[in-house]
């Protein structure tokens, strides 16, 4: 009989001359008054189109709207412009190609559905939302949209949401219960409105990472990236929140802005026997509760599983082994989402992997931390006639050759050092067919 250890692997410009010309106009509007408010209007000042200026270019006229040079060709495309360097002036340059609807859908996880007249539309990738549009998400279940304008929005289980156009080519979505996790692209043209809308207020979005949520007749809010204008209605007082903060609004127009709770640390990561994922938060925080998600992609736009708990232990409902990601924040005695650590992890599950190849059988697991581990075989059941008891010598596959041909019986058993506690990890058959 022969063994052999495997291997293992373990994974954790001109543009500024535009500005200039803003601020002289702003300069003569002051002292032009009315005169300011009208040549604004027909040169910065509409969402749709741009009135040409001696010298400028495409990619002056991107840069200044969409905070980036690269989407000249975008514009040349539309407005039929032969020479992008040479355009002529008093001309208007169409704007409109960045219109956010209609939404196309990137990914389903569960239920998602189109609410209308006539029932209810179930939702695939591909599909298209149009202006006015119902959106709703079933429980465990998660939708990611994306608009045309390059913003991306993820609508987690439970959530509802009406979408609504603003002003000429802004959006508003209109959270009647649930949340909305936003990531908005820092190209995206500076005029253009992006809303989050409940009864208990409104979010202005000037950043490119957020999550809202609407419970309990409060809007919470959490900024990662960028900044924030929260207010009980339009056109009362803003509260301004700053990367790093949250804030709740609540149905008589209070704003409490805060600082997000930091990341968990001391986390542990188990595959349990079942499949099943569990997080462990090792270290004491400050949060009344914890959020967990696991996704398929690093910017957790395909969310599979997403679970809160009261305690510092998560567990998820089974998963195929794989690589995956996972996010892990603490909420505030508030309900406000904190800052996120996030893990690649490489979920094995705790079942022994056997195959054979070349007359031999190769055994592979997940090893945890801190655990020794044997591989046994026996010609019965009962393992009182043991074949083979041996301590593989690094992590990787087991290669076991020149057995009996007869049906042989294996297991392999654990041993935390921790706890002293041997447990079987999983047993078997091996016959000359390969069962």
């Amino acid at each position: 009989m022969r063994i052999e250890d495997g291997g293992v692997m373990n994974i954790r410009n001109s543009g500024s001359r535009l500005k200039a010309q803003s601020l002289l106009q702003h300069l003569l509007g002051v002292v032009l008054g009315g005169v300011f408010l009208l040549t604004w209007g027909l040169s910065y000042a509409s969402d749709t189109h741009h009135q040409v200026m001696p010298g400028d270019t495409l990619w002056d006229i991107s840069e200044y709207y969409y905070g980036t040079p690269d989407e000249w060709p975008t514009l040349q495309q539309v407005n039929a412009i032969t020479d992008p360097f040479k355009l002529q002036p008093e001309t208007m340059v169409e704007l409109s190609a960045f219109d956010p609807f209609p939404l196309s859908v990137l990914y389903r996880s569960g239920d998602a559905w189109l609410v209308e007249e006539n029932g209810e539309n179930f939702l695939e990738s591909g599909d298209l939302i149009e202006v006015d549009s119902v959106i709703q998400t079933g429980p465990g279940s998660s939708l990611t949209v994306q608009m045309r304008d390059g913003a991306r929005a993820v609508v987690p289980s439970n959530s509802r949401i009406v979408l609504k156009r603003e002003g000429e080519r802004g959006i508003t979505f209109q959270l009647e219960h649930g949340e909305v996790e936003s990531y908005v692209p820092t190209n995206r043209m500076r005029r253009r409105a992006y809303n989050i809308e409940t009864t208990a207020g409104v979010l202005g979005v000037r950043g490119t990472h957020f999550r809202a949520s609407y419970t309990d007749e409060a809007l919470l809010t959490s900024v990662y990236e960028g900044n924030v204008a929260a207010q009980y209605r339009v056109d009362t007082a803003e509260a301004s929140i700053s990367e790093g903060e949250g804030a709740r609004i609540d149905g008589a127009g209070g704003i409490q802005v805060v600082q997000l709770l930091p990341p968990p640390e001391g986390v542990a990561i188990n595959s349990l026997s079942n499949e099943a994922i569990q997080v462990d938060i090792l270290s004491p925080m400050q949060g009344q509760a914890f959020r967990a998600q696991i996704a398929s992609d690093p910017n957790f736009l395909t969310i599979i599983r997403d679970q809160r708990s009261q305690s510092s232990q998560i567990q998820f409902d089974p998963l195929p082994p794989g690589f995956y990601h996972l996010r892990i924040a603490a909420i505030d005695e508030l309900g406000i989402e904190g800052e996120s650590t996030i893990f690649v992890i490489h979920h094995h599950g705790d079942r022994v992997s056997v195959n054979q190849e070349e007359g031999a059988w190769i055994f592979e697991w997940f090893h945890k931390a801190q655990t020794n581990y044997r591989l046994q075989l026996a010609a019965d059941h009962e393992f009182t006639r043991v074949l083979l008891d041996y301590e593989p010598q690094n992590n990787g596959p087991l290669r076991v050759s020149r057995l009996p041909v007869n049906e042989i019986f294996w297991r392999v058993v654990s041993l935390d050092e921790r706890t002293d506690m041997t447990v079987v990890l999983d047993t078997g058959t091996l016959n000359d067919s390969g069962k």
